[in-house]
């Protein structure tokens, strides 16, 4: 499995699952987790329109991403920035609900996302 496609299976993973940005967060105590959930999705990891991006995923997983990114994009200025208090907001609420059918759509709820070797 390429990077990309790794990197953006685990991401909506972490986005979907309130239990594992709480465990996120205790591992990793220095770390602002609402941040990081923000700043993977958007900075690290989401590239439409690289060509080694794209080439990882059909297009019709590509679409399902434009959405959901569409998605969160509208609502990520309303999120807290801290996770106790993000994971109690309905914007967020709405925002794991959009990473869990995205997951849904593409089979990739169970999938083992990791590198090649």
């Amino acid at each position: 499995m390429g990077p990309h496609r790794v990197n953006i299976i685990n991401t909506l993973q972490l986005i979907a699952a309130p239990s594992e940005q709480l465990e996120y967060q205790q591992h990793a105590p220095g770390i602002n987790v609402a941040t990081e959930l923000v700043n993977q999705w958007f900075d690290d990891f989401y590239h439409p329109g690289d060509a080694k991006f794209d080439a990882e995923f059909s297009p019709r997983e590509l679409e399902a991403l434009a959405e959901f990114n569409e998605f969160y994009d509208v609502r990520v200025s309303q999120l807290p920035d801290r996770l106790s208090e993000m994971l109690e907001s309905p914007v967020w609420l709405d925002v794991m609900a959009a990473a869990n059918k995205v997951l849904q759509a593409n089979n990739w709820i169970d999938v083992e996302a990791r590198y090649e070797r």
